[in-house]
């Protein structure tokens, strides 16, 4: 058994091609998979500045959660006010956050799995290249081992062990 085949919601890296009777198919690995579907949840964001989707996958390859960026229940969201509190006043990606009304998409994803749920899984971000120090405290403190990050479709893929940013926090 490979390493990829022992992470959770690991993939070979490859695309795997099945010939049917009249047709070749191409099927995506584990990887570009689970990703799809954080690129998907990104759609539902109501931040104007970055749209931002998670999903969070267990050993077996099951989803357990799923999270995008949006503001929380019953607060009023940027999108629907027309207008963002940083971007208006120039605050740096990364730096504030007491400034922001949104709940990042892997809160929100750990979140809605529940930390049973979460220890030994993956999660895939797609919409980013890197993880904030809050999201980098819940990943860790939920019991994730695996990170994937893409901030764009085609982009380069990011795989992260959240056990290096212990001596960073």
């Amino acid at each position: 058994m490979s390493l990829a085949d022992r992470r959770p919601g690991a993939s070979k890296g490859e695309t795997v091609k099945k010939e049917t009777a009249d047709t070749m198919r191409t099927r995506p690995g584990w990887d570009e998979y689970f990703l799809g579907f954080a690129a998907q949840a990104a759609t539902r964001s109501d931040c104007l500045r970055a749209q931002v989707g998670a999903v969070i996958v267990n050993g077996r390859r099951k989803v357990k959660g799923t999270g995008y960026n949006n503001s929380p229940v019953g607060v009023e969201s940027c999108l629907a006010r027309g207008g963002c509190y940083r971007i208006e006043h120039g605050i740096e990606s990364g730096t504030r956050y007491e400034t922001c009304r949104s709940i990042h998409a892997e809160q929100n994803a750990i979140i809605q799995a529940g930390e049973d749920n979460c220890v030994g899984s993956a999660i895939y971000v797609f919409g980013h290249d890197q993880v904030c120090i809050l999201c980098k405290r819940f990943i860790l403190n939920a019991g994730i081992t695996r990170v994937m990050l893409q901030k764009s479709a085609g982009g380069p893929v990011l795989e992260i062990d959240p056990r290096d940013w212990r001596k960073d926090l």
